[in-house]
C-alpha cells in the first residue's frame, strides 16, 4: 500500500482529517513512535513519515514556535518605527 491508501483508510475509520489525528497523538497524547502507530494501526514507518510530514515532532514544533516569535517580534518593532516616524 501506498501512503495515500494508508492515509484513505485511516481518515475512513476515524472519520476526521489525517492531520487532525496526528496532532491529537503526538501533540495532544505525546506518544513516541511506537505507541503512536500501534493506536492508529499503521506501520511505524508510515507513523514516522505523517508525523515528520505535518511538522508534529518535537524539535520541529520547537523551530516553527521560535520563527513565529521571532516574525512577530520583527513585525512589532517595524511597527513602532513606523509610528515613531509619523
Amino acid at each position: 500500500m501506498k501512503y495515500r491508501h494508508f492515509k484513505n483508510a485511516i481518515e475512513s475509520e476515524y472519520k476526521k482529517p489525517l492531520k487532525d489525528l496526528m496532532y491529537e497523538v503526538c501533540v495532544v497524547k505525546n506518544l513516541n513512535a511506537v505507541e503512536g502507530s500501534k493506536k492508529v494501526g499503521i506501520a511505524k514507518e508510515v507513523f514516522v513519515y505523517w508525523r515528520h510530514f505535518y511538522r508534529l515532532e518535537a524539535r520541529q514544533r520547537l523551530f516553527d514556535q521560535t520563527i513565529n516569535e521571532l516574525n512577530k517580534s520583527f513585525f512589532n518593532a517595524t511597527n513602532e518605527k513606523n509610528i515613531s516616524e509619523c
